[in-house]
């Protein structure tokens, strides 16, 4: 019988039984982050997103149009944590400064699961330092909370197809059915659950780069199902920037969720390679 790191190639999904602490910890901060999306727009917003090399705060995003991108998302790095604890501190809210205390004690605990699923890729798949590299990207560790807005309708994607610009992302939380991923062989939409017990992490664009085209970033989306085109949904995702690793070149490429999905599966690794800068 294969390993869930040996089917890693063919289907793209490595499942995980989901560490209890960890779990615990996810729990307690999607909770938080409940409490805080809750809170009046204008409130949440002095939280503003900084991308002055932390990449953390709030982001409202409310696009028109097919493609466009209607949620509210909360980002954290170990980089910017200081900012963030500093700047949920001067706010004297609650919620934030709960939210901020719970979803930091998150990024702590992903450490020993990321290495030791890119340990078992660097062993199967034959990448040298992989491990190391993972390791010393921890400044990198990005985690993202969702808030899906509702007002949908049944079988609309809720986050359009698209792959991930970072190494591989570790699926932390989905409130409700509806993240489906796109097969490499069949070219099918399948649904991709993450449960209580266990979990997922999926190859994205500089993992493909790394391997040399042996593991795919996989195309993925979210729908809306009777439930949530209601009431909308939230997650939560850990990315992984590798920063040895050359990335993609958004000014050259375009937002990733304007490629085809599936168009990068069997794309010579020399054109593959010239969207990265």
């Amino acid at each position: 019988m294969k390993s869930p790191i040996q089917d890693f190639a063919q289907t793209g999904i490595f499942r995980l039984q989901y560490p209890a602490e960890l779990r615990v910890a996810v729990l307690k901060a999607q909770q938080s982050w409940t409490d805080f999306w809750q809170l009046p727009t204008a409130v949440k917003k002095r939280l503003p997103y900084s991308n002055d090399g932390a990449g953390v705060g709030y982001e409202l995003k409310e696009g028109i149009g097919l493609k466009a991108d209607r949620k509210e998302n909360f980002d954290l790095t170990i980089q910017g944590l200081q900012w963030l604890r500093d700047h949920a501190a001067a706010m004297g809210n609650y919620h934030a400064l709960e939210f901020t205390k719970d979803a930091s004690a998150v990024l702590r605990l992903l450490k020993p699961s990321l290495l030791e699923f890119a340990r078992q890729v660097e062993v199967e798949y034959g990448i040298p330092g992989f491990v190391k590299e993972v390791d010393q990207s921890e400044d990198g560790y990005f985690i993202r909370f969702i808030h899906y807005f509702g007002d949908r309708e049944d079988g609309e994607e809720t986050a359009t197809a698209h792959v991930d610009q970072s190494g591989f992302t570790f699926h932390l939380f989905e409130s409700d059915p509806g993240l489906q991923c796109l097969t490499y062989d069949t070219r099918e939409w399948v649904d991709m659950p993450v449960s209580e017990g266990e979990t997922v992490i999926i190859p994205a664009m500089q993992l493909q780069h790394r391997s040399d085209g042996k593991l795919r970033a996989l195309a993925h989306r979210v729908v809306a199902n009777a439930q949530t085109k209601v009431c909308g949904r939230t997650s939560a995702v850990c990315f992984v920037r590798q920063t040895h690793t050359p990335v993609y070149d958004k000014e050259k490429g375009g937002r990733l969720q304007e490629i085809p999905p599936g168009s990068t599966y069997d794309m010579a690794l020399e054109q593959f390679k010239a969207m990265f800068k």
